[in-house]
C-alpha cells in the first residue's frame, strides 16, 4: 500500500502535542496554590484544554 501523509494533519499533529504538554505543566505550575491546594477555576481550565489538545493530537494522528 502507498500512503501519503497529509501536511495539513501533521500540523495539526505538532499543535495538538505541544498543546497537550504546554496545557499539563501550565495545570501543575498554575493548578494549585502555595499551600499546594487545587484551585479549581484554574484547574478546571487547564484540565479542559489538557483533554481538548490530547484529542486533537490523537485526531491528527489517526488522519496524518
Amino acid at each position: 500500500m502507498d500512503y501519503e501523509i497529509s501536511t495539513f494533519w501533521s500540523v495539526v499533529v505538532e499543535i495538538g502535542f505541544f498543546g497537550w504538554i504546554g496545557s499539563t505543566i501550565a495545570f501543575i505550575f498554575k493548578g494549585f496554590d502555595d499551600q499546594n491546594n487545587l484551585v479549581k477555576n484554574k484547574a478546571f481550565f487547564w484540565g479542559v484544554l489538557i483533554v481538548m489538545f490530547y484529542a486533537l493530537w490523537v485526531a491528527g494522528l489517526v488522519n496524518a
